[in-house]
């Protein structure tokens, strides 16, 4: 068992938590890709295992005896999404804090990049990478294209800028730790979860604080691997309280900044003749397709 007292002795730069409940082969995938390109120098992993099924606890044990630089605590109960992140908060002593998705596959680079992220500008206080699969920032995989080929391709053919966002997304949800102490962690009003990510970033947007994309770092996501169909549900569980809260901040915030998702940008750097021949586009709030370089706007 991981031990708090430990925590005091230890002072990371980045410490990554994974909340955990059952979705074991998706797991197994995140942690092998964790073995392979997490760098352990600079950073910790802690694993949280929220009353998972016996075969996914049993895997965890083996997992920390036979590589103990991963770090274990075992929730006595199901306590949910979030409470399990706030745990995991508690628990680190990373001046960053990732909360990853256990059905997500990190590339060699992961810890580098998010900290370049952070230290480029001391008032980002939360950043998301890009995706395989998200509400707003991703880029599918494509055929024949494995994580660490998306990465190649993405520092070889785009410069990142850190673009402001109006929400970072929860698959890979970094933040300062400094915010978490300041405004507390993810509220435990939205229950087992959904819709938590976007209420903490705009708690940190109205402190000061610049949520970003971290656009040279890409992360598969496989999504909802662990709520399955409980999904739907727990949206509307979450939507009257999130809309009561925040109205219309998003469409305020995002004209005060201008907004365009800067996703368009990076997918036609990536891959130039398949956006040159067609796609779709949405700025500031008008749709459009391009077909062969022609941008035409849709009613």
């Amino acid at each position: 068992m991981y031990e708090n007292k430990r925590m005091n002795e230890l002072n990371f730069k980045i410490s990554v938590v994974i909340p955990i409940y059952n979705a074991l082969d998706d797991l197994k995938i995140c942690i092998k890709s964790i073995i392979n390109n997490y760098d352990f120098s600079i950073g910790e992993i802690i694993l949280i295992n929220d009353y998972s099924d016996k075969e996914t606890a049993d895997y965890l044990k083996k997992l920390v005896i036979k590589y103990p630089k991963f770090k274990l605590e075992e929730n006595s109960q199901n306590l949910g999404f979030i409470k399990t992140c706030n745990k995991g908060i508690a628990l680190a002593s990373g001046e960053i804090v990732v909360l990853l998705n256990s059905d997500t596959k990190i590339p060699s680079g992961f810890c580098q990049r998010i900290i370049e992220c952070f230290d480029s500008d001391n008032s980002i206080g939360v950043a998301s990478p890009i995706a395989s699969h998200s509400w707003l920032f991703n880029i599918n995989l494509p055929v024949g294209y494995s994580v660490e080929k998306m990465n190649k391709l993405l520092v070889e053919r785009h410069v990142p800028t850190y673009p402001i966002l109006p929400a970072a997304e929860g698959f890979c949800f970094c933040i300062r730790k400094q915010i978490c102490d300041n405004l507390g962690g993810l509220d435990e009003i939205f229950g087992k979860g959904y819709h938590e990510e976007v209420d903490f970033s705009y708690r940190a947007i109205k402190n000061g604080y610049k949520v970003v994309l971290i656009d040279n770092l890409y992360v598969y996501h496989k999504r909802n691997a662990s709520f399955g169909k409980n999904r739907s549900k727990l949206i509307k569980q979450n939507n009257s309280v999130f809309k009561d809260r925040w109205k219309d901040f998003r469409e305020k915030y995002e004209k005060s900044i201008n907004f365009v998702n800067p996703i368009y940008k990076i997918r036609k750097e990536l891959f130039p003749i398949k956006y040159w021949l067609f796609s779709r586009e949405k700025i500031q709030g008008e749709k459009y397709i391009v077909l062969a370089g022609i941008k035409i706007k849709l009613n």
